[in-house]
């Protein structure tokens, strides 16, 4: 396709690009790559979209982003000429590419729930916001529990770090004789109460 087409095509398409936003995602994605709008008079990728396209910044990085994604995992969606059987029941959602790409990144998706995120996004073609809640729980139960044990040294902790703090304060009250001796025997008695709560 000539630089011109490319450059009407993307312009028709970026108005209907919420039903169509893969076809986009592909003239956007050869627009950057080639910097073909620095043929078009524009310095910055970011100014075009705007100016010319009326798409945001974010936008058209979650696009471009999305469409390199399914390009290299998922061709059949991106590919014209795929059969009846390969396509998917519904075009999947920009933005649920785009949160399907960001959990194959994420280290604590187990392999088995990201293949079931898959799943709902390329295949059923669920909301956002259902995959969002979905990634966020998977996330959530990845956590690790904290252990009885965990729970004594962050306890400890915290304990150590306030009776430091208590005699500190005391000690700086004490030398420049700024309360009374009543105040710095409560004070005394509070540390070693807290002292007596360590394990």
């Amino acid at each position: 396709m000539a630089n011109d087409e490319l450059r009407i095509k993307a312009v028709e398409v970026a108005k209907k690009h919420k039903s169509s936003w893969i076809e986009l995602g592909q003239y956007l994605f050869s627009i950057y790559k080639n910097k073909l709008f620095k043929e078009w008079g524009y310095q910055a990728f970011e100014t075009y979209c705007q100016k010319e396209l009326s798409i945001k910044d974010a936008t058209a990085s979650k696009l471009i982003k999305s469409y390199a994604f399914l390009e290299k995992e998922e061709p059949r969606i991106v590919k014209p000429d795929f059969t009846e059987e390969e396509t998917p029941k519904k075009i999947p959602d920009y933005e649920a590419v785009n949160l399907l790409r960001l959990a194959k990144e994420n280290k604590n998706i187990p392999t088995n729930e990201f293949a079931e995120l898959r799943q709902e996004v390329l295949n059923e073609g669920k909301e956002p916001k259902d995959i969002r809640a979905k990634v966020k729980k998977i996330l959530e139960d990845q956590k690790p529990k904290d252990t009885a044990e965990a729970k004594d040294q962050k306890r400890n902790g915290v304990l150590r770090r306030l009776i430091g703090f208590i005699n500190s304060a005391k000690t700086q009250l004490e030398e420049d004789d700024l309360v009374p001796e009543h105040v710095l025997k409560q004070m005394e008695t509070l540390a070693q109460k807290l002292a007596d709560q360590l394990e």
